[in-house]
């Protein structure tokens, strides 16, 4: 707890325009702790101006630019390298890939109900993409249900999956709503809580658990 409390209060002390350094007398936390929380904390430029007139934080400022720089340029490079290694992914691709993302995260205890629930936006997004392009689903037929905690912003975070998926406001059921903190279970993936987006098809789901099954018997050689 004591942990997630320093998190929120270093990302808001950030957000306030407080450099590394400030942040760091205030928060015991390693440079590589303080980096993951505030990967994604972004100044003014008027805050930085601010900040680079102090030189010592200036320099504590331009090394943590340089390392992020760094750490988008790996990225970038293993992107590319396997980006040529894959070449063009194809409809089958694509479907294989589905597949065994619903195996990981899909319900497999109903019959008819086709279901992916994650926290992370980018999976939910591969998700309706698959649904909609391997399976034939239209995507205005699907739904949404969110799995929110009673201390969120339940409006903001409707809208924000709105906004990930694409879908209308009618697309969404009513969200389930946690009686407990989102403290309890804080890190950056839950941020938004959990979106599942589901459509009930018998047929659509017997074909692909059938080759989900398919594709499993062959690997093991059976």
């Amino acid at each position: 707890m004591a942990r997630i409390l320093d998190r929120r209060r270093a990302i808001k002390l950030r957000e306030q325009g407080k450099s590394w350094t400030e942040i760091k007398n205030t928060i015991p936390a390693s440079r590589d702790t303080l980096a993951r929380w505030l990967k994604d904390a972004s100044l003014t430029d008027v805050q930085k101006q601010s900040i680079f007139q102090n030189a010592k934080a200036k320099r504590i400022e331009n090394y943590i630019i340089a390392t992020k720089a760094k750490r988008k340029r790996i990225e970038a490079e293993s992107y590319k390298e396997e980006s040529d290694k894959l070449g063009i992914i194809t409809k089958r691709d694509l479907l294989i890939a589905g597949m065994f993302l619903y195996l990981g995260e899909g319900a497999k205890s109903t019959r008819s109900k086709i279901q992916v629930t994650n926290s992370d936006p980018d999976v939910i997004k591969f998700s309706i993409a698959w649904m909609v392009k391997s399976l034939g689903i239209p995507k205005s037929n699907l739904k949404i249900q969110l799995h929110l905690y009673v201390d969120m912003d339940i409006e903001k975070e409707i809208r924000f999956w709105q906004n990930i998926t694409g879908l209308k406001k009618n697309n969404f059921i009513k969200p389930y709503i946690k009686k407990t903190s989102s403290l309890r279970i804080d890190h950056p993936s839950f941020g938004h809580g959990t979106c599942s987006v589901y459509y009930h098809n018998v047929n659509i789901k017997n074909k692909f658990i059938a080759g989900i099954r398919v594709i499993m018997n062959a690997g093991m050689g059976v």
